[in-house]
């Protein structure tokens, strides 16, 4: 008997009311189907899906055999995305999602039966009836999210799903023991968590806390993809707030150290250090340590991005920075200079902002003829250049800027605040480099000498609407002013004065708050400030009216009639009209 007759007999078994020849009949179209040649037959066939698909969904209920055979069919042609559109043409997903809802309430209730016998005679017997439904549940649960995970590459279907709770249902297989049940399971997991919907479900039904059991478990692949389905929820603040209170940081750590999960664990590791809290909590961990070492024995010059961002962020905790060693650093340091690594020179600025070690300002101190080079050097990417002036900031220098202050880096300084010829960022970042280099009063003349503050009045100028950039104006001014040389410099230019003293009607208050303290250290060194203080604020506040009597006075040089009508209709004011007892 060939394919087609034998299709053709097994399909009448499925109208007989008894279950077992429609048993025997599915079983034997498993077979036909498991043979690539036979799909075509079967599918092409008018009766084939639609007879199996309403058996499927009429006797799910009668026979868990019956129902694991059927849909170990639809598994088979499930695999193929170009029959997908047939098995939505006949509600497969339907059904299937209806049969794993079915199957979890029976679960459910002869669960709740053993829990009622407990401690009774039959409570063992009732324990093995469990087991036995357990055992052919885990197998049903297998194919039917199989089908469903397939038919998922639909998004309409899957959003479908997603309103049947496949999410719930995905969730209480992480209960069971099977271990494909349990890979298809985080798969279709891993699958739906780059939905923000289902990301959000996932976080509210506690998703991260079942995911536990998995690094306890001696398991490689579920702990992959237990690692990867919380990359994906990481995205999302709350799911990172549970993964920290969960205790799940030093357990991917330590998966740093084992080469097939460590790229994985970095990029999750970097998305947890978003957040400044939980970042602290890295400093309880040897995560600073072994990051450290990763790029140290990095094999490319340039440390990968995954890489070297987790190491960014936390080097803006000094609880982290502080396991770095002298040596450690030192070595660092020099990479980034020998390969010249942009966001290697952005974790050795952090290094140096956060760490509380005095050694690291002093190994750094060792490196600064290195920055100076690289800066002046002609040609640098914008991007390098804006992370070495920011190491040279933070870097404690104090008496030894008097050295280091020779003409090519003064010229660097007045080439770098010139807005609009560099980036904006470089021009903020060099501002807080004269500031730091001015906090020394030897260092401080030698700025003045070249004229620095006139280049910073120009800043102030052309960006004066920026409030960045007014408080580190503001920030640079106060810092010269620790020296008498400064008060007297800066009392001499008029215009640095107008600045400062438009800003104390500033809204943002800490503008206002340090002009005020700027202008209370110029008072005390100069009694007729305060005057002029009150001339150039009159002048601001009435600006309108002085504009108003200049006019006048051009028509009186113009030979224009000096009087002009008053809004009340008069020539001149009449005192009585303010007078409120003249009636």
């Amino acid at each position: 008997m060939d394919s087609e007759d034998l299709l053709e007999k097994l399909l009448e078994a499925f109208y007989d009311e008894k279950i077992e020849p429609k048993k025997e009949a599915a079983k034997k179209i498993l077979g036909l189907a498991a043979r690539q040649e036979n799909l075509e037959l079967l599918i092409s066939h008018e009766q084939f899906l639609s007879t199996i698909s309403r058996t499927l969904r009429d006797e799910h209920k009668k026979s868990t055999e019956l129902t694991l055979y059927l849909l170990c069919v639809f598994y088979i042609v499930s695999n193929y995305l170009e029959f997908h559109q047939i098995l939505s043409e006949h509600q497969i997903g339907d059904i299937t999602m209806k049969i794993i809802e079915s199957q979890i309430q029976r679960f459910d209730l002869r669960y709740a039966e053993l829990m009622e016998k407990q401690g009774q005679p039959q409570q063992l017997q009732e324990l093995r009836k469990l087991n036995l439904m357990i055992a052919k549940q885990e197998k049903l649960f297998y194919v039917g999210f199989t089908i469903l995970m397939n038919m998922a590459e639909d998004p309409i279907i899957e959003n479908k799903m997603r309103k049947r709770k496949i999410i719930t249902f995905l969730l209480r297989m992480l209960e069971r023991n099977n271990f494909y049940l349990l890979i298809v399971t985080l798969l279709f997991l891993k699958k739906l968590s780059i939905v923000n919907e289902c990301k959000m479900q996932m976080v509210e039904e506690n998703c991260i806390k079942k995911l536990k059991r998995f690094f306890s478990a001696d398991n490689n692949v579920l702990l992959q993809l237990s690692l990867g389905v919380l990359k994906n929820l990481s995205f999302d603040t709350e799911a990172r707030l549970q993964i920290e209170q969960n205790g799940f940081i030093p357990d991917i750590v330590k998966m740093l150290k084992i080469p097939n999960y460590r790229f994985v664990s970095i990029v999750l590791l970097y998305l947890l250090t978003l957040d400044d809290k939980i970042r602290l909590t890295f400093g309880f961990t040897e995560c600073m340590t072994l990051v450290v070492k990763l790029m140290l024995h990095f094999p490319e010059p340039v440390i990968g991005k995954e890489l070297i961002a987790l190491a960014v962020n936390l080097s803006t905790s000094s609880r982290n920075v502080d396991h770095i060693t002298e040596q450690e650093f030192q070595q660092i340091v020099q990479r980034a200079i020998t390969n010249q690594d942009t966001l290697l020179f952005r974790f050795v600025k952090g290094v140096i902002e956060n760490s509380t070690n005095p050694e690291v300002q002093t190994c750094a101190k060792g490196f600064v003829r290195h920055f100076m080079k690289l800066l002046v050097t002609q040609g640098k990417e914008e991007d390098i250049k804006f992370e070495i002036i920011g190491i040279m900031s933070a870097l404690d220098l104090q008496e030894n800027w008097i050295k280091l202050l020779n003409e090519p880096f003064v010229e660097f300084l007045h080439n770098n605040l010139a807005v609009g010829m560099v980036e904006d960022d470089i021009v903020l970042e060099t501002m807080m480099l004269v500031s730091s280099i001015a906090s020394t009063q030897n260092a401080a003349e030698k700025l003045f000498k070249s004229r620095i503050l006139n280049a910073l009045s120009q800043v102030y100028s052309e960006k004066g609407d920026d409030e960045e950039f007014i408080v580190q104006y503001l920030y640079c001014l106060n810092q010269f002013l620790f020296h008498k040389i400064g008060i007297s410099q800066i009392l001499e230019q008029d215009e640095i004065l107008i600045q400062i003293i438009q800003q104390l009607n500033d809204k943002n208050k800490k503008v206002q708050q340090m002009s005020e303290e700027v202008l209370a250290i110029l008072r005390e060194y100069d009694q007729e400030l305060c005057e002029k203080i009150k001339e150039i604020k009159f002048s601001d506040y009435n600006q309108l009216w002085i504009e108003h009597l200049n006019e006048q006075e051009l028509m009186l040089q113009d030979g224009g009639d000096m009087a002009f009508e008053d809004e009340y209709g008069g020539n001149e004011l009449d005192p009585k009209m303010w007078d409120s007892d003249n009636d």
